[in-house]
């Protein structure tokens, strides 16, 4: 388990608006403090954040944040919610759970009422809001998760317990038979507002220290520091051993027997690729584009050495491609016709049967090497598809795979109504793909009539335009696209 340490600070963050003290203008990194935020991900890759603070945006564009499982709630003050407009980002194609106490998701949806009325204001984020109650364990895709009851003062909140892991901020007291529900944590999280003063509804850190013992002394980090606590430097020499003054970016990973507290380093190690809009271009010129880039790429690997990908974006004039195991059958009137009509059939060495380029098609081709992506082709293509349904997920298109065709679908399993929204076609060599995909975003879709597409005469074809009645901003949709590419390969 890793647990990555998003913001640190009070609710006033640190250095304050306005305050010139010594700590708020010291130049130490570690005194620079967000609202706090923690993201946990599982050794199964599950990414659950706790508390969604106002500097959410700015935590998850430092911590390289495009995706998460969950969301936990404390409680229902500012510093730890309001952030939740933010995740819009990666929640507008698929729900994202939202977990906390009734009261507190009352508090949500009175906040956030855009989000939740009948229609929601357009591009909100898609939160689910889940009512959990104290000392009652639930599960987030297998993973269990503790509610513990802890007192921010005269107001009850929630810590959370994730396995060997117990996160408690703003607390000023724990009963006795919530302090047994922590026995055994070996990592714990705890807020520690300034080193000695009282506060009416925060420990102070001497008192997380009392705390942290009477747990037999887990490995512990400080949060939600304000200005009023000793500069890191300073806390250093003050701490026992066990107890750690948080910062933002401070990593804690729980492997085996051993817990280590280091500097959080986002992942700089992705495979990452080049990206060509080559607008309106022939479809020979784009074959012998991409035909050069897969010769240097395999030469470049056979030569010892990591290639460059590149993914282009094409949109073709009128033209017919046939692949490698392609039948010509499906080619429904003679090709000497379709030179007549100033349409030309290219015979290629994709994978899959027939089909036709045009004006208003996103063609794309990746020329990728997918051993630096870890991947295998079948998950390759699946992971084409992927962008694909993500893409027309924002248009309100709910696109599918159709068992033993690749490609994505509207409706396939309905006998009649399955079309084809995209066609999938790549060849590979020593790991290298070359060819790829075709959108149809405002395809003139009665040039499909020439042909049985991609090797089917009882299925249909279609376009975003034709599903929403009305032509899409091409450059638009190209934009999306690219960003959900980055998203979908950036992530493995």
């Amino acid at each position: 388990m890793r647990c990555i340490l998003l913001g640190s600070g009070t609710s006033t963050g640190v250095p304050e608006v306005g305050c010139h003290c010594r700590i708020c203008r010291s130049q130490d990194r570690h005194d620079k403090r967000t609202r706090i935020s923690l993201l946990v991900i599982t050794d199964s890759g599950k990414r659950v954040l706790i508390d969604c603070s106002p500097d959410f945006r700015r935590q998850a564009l430092s911590a390289d944040i495009d995706s998460l499982n969950a969301i936990l709630i404390t409680h229902e003050h500012y510093d730890h919610v309001g952030g939740l407009d933010d995740v819009r980002t990666i929640s507008w194609l698929r729900d994202l759970p939202v977990y906390g106490e009734e009261k507190v998701l009352a508090s949500i949806r009175e906040r956030l009422h855009y989000v939740f009325r009948k229609n929601p204001y357009p591009g909100t984020p898609r939160l689910t809001l889940h009512s959990v109650e104290p000392g009652v364990p639930f599960q987030i895709d297998g993973l269990t998760v503790e509610p513990i009851r802890v007192m921010h003062g005269t107001l009850p909140i929630l810590g959370y317990r994730i396995g060997d892991m117990a996160f408690l901020t703003d607390v000023k007291t724990i009963g006795e038979e919530d302090l047994k529900k922590l026995e055994g944590v070996r990592l714990l999280f705890i807020n520690g507002l300034r080193f000695r003063k009282e506060h009416p509804s925060h420990q102070t850190i001497e008192q997380a220290i009392e705390m942290s013992a009477r747990l037999d002394n887990p490995e512990t980090v400080l949060i939600h520091l304000s200005h009023h606590a000793p500069l890191h430097e300073e806390l250093l020499t003050l701490l026992p051993s066990h107890i750690h003054p948080g910062y933002d970016g401070l990593e804690a990973v729980i492997e085996n027997a051993e817990i280590s507290i280091r500097d959080f380093v986002p992942h700089l190690s992705r495979a990452e690729y080049t990206y060509q809009d080559c607008g309106r271009i022939d479809y020979e010129s784009a074959l012998n584009l991409q035909r050069d880039l897969f010769t240097q790429a395999v030469d470049t690997k056979l030569e010892g050495h990591t290639p460059e990908n590149t993914l282009l974006f094409c949109e073709h004039e009128p033209v017919l491609t046939l692949g490698k195991h392609g039948h010509e059958e499906n080619l429904l009137l003679p090709e000497q016709l379709l030179k007549n009509r100033g349409i030309r059939l290219y015979h290629i060495e994709r994978g899959g049967d027939i089909t036709f380029h045009g004006p208003g098609q996103i063609t794309g081709y990746p020329i990728f090497d997918l051993e630096q992506y870890g991947i295998g082709l079948r998950t390759y293509i699946e992971i084409l598809e992927q962008c694909i349904i993500d893409l027309i997920a924002i248009f309100g298109l709910k696109g599918e795979r159709s068992a033993g065709a690749s490609g994505v679908w509207l409706d396939p399993d309905i006998p009649g109504r399955a079309r084809k929204i995209c066609a999938i076609g790549v060849k590979s060599s020593r790991h290298v793909t070359m060819h790829g995909f075709a959108l149809n975003v405002n395809t003139d879709l009665d040039y499909f009539k020439l042909i049985n597409p991609c090797g089917f005469s009882d299925r249909g074809v279609t376009s975003i335009a034709q599903e929403l009645g009305r032509e899409q901003d091409f450059i638009l949709v190209k934009q999306q696209l690219e960003a959900i590419f980055r998203r979908n390969f950036g992530a493995l």
